[in-house]
């Protein structure tokens, strides 16, 4: 069978793509197996080095706060309870893989899976968060006693991404541009994957107002994705599923100004009702749509918004 060569970056696949399987991860070129969670082939020296990880089953020494992984190396694991049982080495060629990816600076996919506990996870499945860069490497005791290999990884700010020329316009517009001037309205209207994908589960209908705002003859309906922690360098979200409401641009702005905020069990506060004291819905939520209470806590706190989890 011919060598395996690493691909550092992306594969045709945009961020934010989901999966059902591991056998789709793979058919699609964004990591060679079906079960490790270090993918690793020959760079163009004929090297080992790795092009992709896994973060799935929540390993006990592994810490993701989505701009900012620790990894936990391969080997030493029990197969059927994943704990530690023996010590970890650079010999194990995942492990040196990883390490060379860090020492050449190669980008590396990272893949997140669901079904635990982790804030940043799919609720089922696979999804593909773009490219992270191996910072440091280095070994220590884990919590079951045993020696392991630590990778850090910090992810590819959206403008090192290679997202579409659309993506990179706005991102540009946030980050690279002269400051904005006050406006009417003073915000950037996304549709990445996650946005797109959001609004599918609703059919375009607001998710706080019910509105589904007719924009045509042929009777097709407009929402825009609103970000419920804000992205970027305001409020440093991430733009996955669990972040992302469908709502009308009256609601949208309303969010984004802090006139409207969630809470921990997703009902819907008008804070400044016309003429009225503060208004409480029930935010609509589709079957398979995860919102994550770190994410609105994190906006009521950017708003000032005490005691307002009930």
């Amino acid at each position: 069978m011919a060598a395996y060569r690493a691909v550092f970056g992306h594969v045709d696949v945009e961020p934010g793509t989901c999966f059902g399987s591991r056998n789709e991860v793979r058919a699609n070129g964004l990591h060679k197996a079906n079960q490790d969670g270090i993918s690793w082939g020959l760079d163009s020296a004929n090297k080992r080095a790795a092009d992709a990880i896994v973060l799935s089953n929540g390993y006990e020494d592994d810490r993701d706060s989505w701009n900012e992984v620790i990894y936990t190396g391969a080997g030493g694991r029990d197969v059927n309870t994943g704990r530690q049982v023996e010590d970890q080495t650079w010999e194990n060629p995942a492990n040196a893989s990883l390490r060379r990816s860090r020492e050449r600076g190669y980008n590396v996919r990272v893949i997140r899976g669901g079904g635990d506990e982790n804030t940043y996870s799919p609720v089922s499945g696979y999804r593909y968060d773009g490219l992270y860069r191996v910072l440091s490497d280095w070994t220590e005791r884990g919590e079951s006693g045993f020696q392991i290999c630590c990778f850090k990884l910090q992810r590819l700010h959206d403008k090192d991404q290679g997202l579409t020329h659309l993506e990179q316009q706005l991102d540009d517009l946030i980050d690279g541009a002269p400051p904005r001037r006050s406006a009417t309205v003073d915000r950037i209207v996304r549709d990445t994957k996650v946005i797109r994908r959001v609004k599918e589960m609703y059919a375009n209908t607001c998710q706080i107002c019910n509105l589904a705002l007719t924009v045509g003859p042929d009777g097709k309906s407009y929402a825009e994705g609103a970000h419920i922690q804000a992205l970027g360098r305001q409020g440093k979200g991430p733009d996955v599923d669990e972040n992302v409401l469908c709502l009308c641009p009256n609601c949208h702005v309303k969010l984004d100004r802090g006139a409207l905020y969630l809470t921990d069990s997703l009902n819907v506060v008008d804070r400044y009702p016309d003429g009225s004291r503060p208004r409480i819905t029930k935010l609509a939520t589709a079957e398979h749509h995860q919102i994550r209470n770190r994410f609105v806590r994190a906006h009521r706190r950017f708003w000032g918004v005490v005691n307002g989890d009930g």
